[in-house]
């Protein structure tokens, strides 16, 4: 891989808070912790605690190694002036989506994390897809279309996505509605906020797409957003699973996620609103009365959990949260949400993605967590200002 571009740009491979769950050990662990097994529960706990006492070393431990992430550099991209990227950078950017990209050919082009992952779900490979990464690299990509050095290649790669689309897998379908997996496996649990990505990543195709590609794209976007409608709570809450078995929960920045989703489906599909805007003001009304702690100026982390942890505040709350004061037009809170969001989680020049129940801040420079896109959200401001 060329790496000028990440150098030149301060995005470096960095660690990642769950670099210790996806080596085989932590993989192990997690899977006899949902299992229910005792031994699992206490090795899960000790695992927490080591990754929480010695973030950096017990990486080194267990060979960890520094990685990039296809949602850190999509965003990175989208960060720049087209105006100010060269030709060679933007190659540069191509060829980095390009290696980062799974290696499978019968997904065409898709993007996922980059490391095996235990979940409730079961087990996701490296080289597992995801809906939920794929279109923050597909947004790049419509980007980079606008940058006249690299244009073809860009949309030539953002069509290349529409295989992955068509192979999710349908877990939930009636003449209205549609509900697809989060990644083309069999999975026993919906996921809500990846069907938003998922009508989202539709919806990018209907305007930058192929032509003959559009009718099934509007179809499927139509019936995926009534879906996740339907699992909309009276209070304006979203579920991550869809179900009411155990281990469900309902945090910040998914929540944040699946009206972030509905606003950009919105804005590119007008035709939907009449189905989703009351969804999207009851969504942001929720997140705003039980995430947004006003006299600590920032956003807790959970509504209902299922697992704890000792950490008090995370960072990718702050950026989804903050992305969404900018939807809604919100300027003067987002600046001052921008400075104590900064004063809490930036330190001699470091940012750090979670701060624990002591006040101590973990996770340095630990980029895709929340540091990128709070950046991106910042920087998304920045340039809101200036128009």
């Amino acid at each position: 891989m060329d790496d000028t571009f990440l150098k030149q740009d301060g995005l470096a491979p960095s660690y990642d808070p769950y670099d210790l769950w996806a080596t085989p050990v932590g993989v192990r662990v997690k899977n006899s912790f949902y299992k229910g097994k005792i031994l699992g529960r206490f090795s899960a706990v000790v695992l927490a605690v080591i990754d929480w006492v010695l973030p950096i070393f017990s990486r080194k431990i267990f060979f960890c190694e520094k990685s990039v992430y296809p949602i850190s550099v999509a965003l990175e991209i989208m960060s720049r002036s087209k105006n100010e990227i060269t030709a060679e950078e933007s190659k540069n950017m191509i060829s980095i989506l390009r290696s980062i990209s799974v290696s499978s050919a019968a997904h065409n082009y898709a993007w996922g994390l980059g490391f095996n992952w235990m979940s409730k779900n079961g087990l996701y490979d490296i080289e597992t897809p995801f809906v939920t990464h794929t279109p923050y690299v597909m947004e790049s990509l419509v980007f980079l279309k606008g940058v006249s050095s690299v244009s073809e290649e860009a949309i030539n790669m953002f069509i290349g996505t529409e295989r992955f689309l068509d192979s999710l897998l349908v877990m939930h379908e009636t003449e209205e509605e549609l509900a697809l997996s989060y990644a083309p496996l069999q999975e026993p649990r919906i996921v809500v906020n990846a069907n938003s990505y998922a009508a989202f990543a539709y919806a990018l195709h209907v305007i930058h797409g192929r032509d003959n590609f559009k009718p099934e794209a509007i179809e499927k976007i139509n019936k995926l957003v009534r879906w996740i409608v339907s699992q909309q709570n009276n209070d304006g809450s979203w579920f991550y699973y869809a179900d009411t078995e155990q281990g469900n929960f309902i945090d910040c920045f998914h929540s944040c996620f699946v009206v972030k989703n509905l606003i950009k489906i919105k804005m590119l599909i007008p035709s939907v609103e009449e189905v989703i805007g009351e969804a999207i003001d009851n969504g942001w009304k929720f997140i705003v009365e039980n995430f947004y702690v006003e006299n600590k100026g920032l956003c807790n982390r959970f509504v209902e959990r299922d697992i704890r942890d000792p950490f008090q505040w995370d960072l990718y709350d702050q950026a989804e949260y903050l992305g969404l004061l900018l939807d809604f037009e919100m300027y003067d809170d987002a600046h001052d949400f921008i400075e104590h969001v900064e004063r809490m989680f930036e330190s001699k020049g470091s940012w750090y993605s979670r701060i624990d129940v002591f006040g101590c801040k973990w996770g340095k420079d630990f980029l895709r967590w929340g540091i990128i896109p709070f950046k991106y959200q910042k920087q998304r401001y920045i340039n809101l200002k200036e128009s």
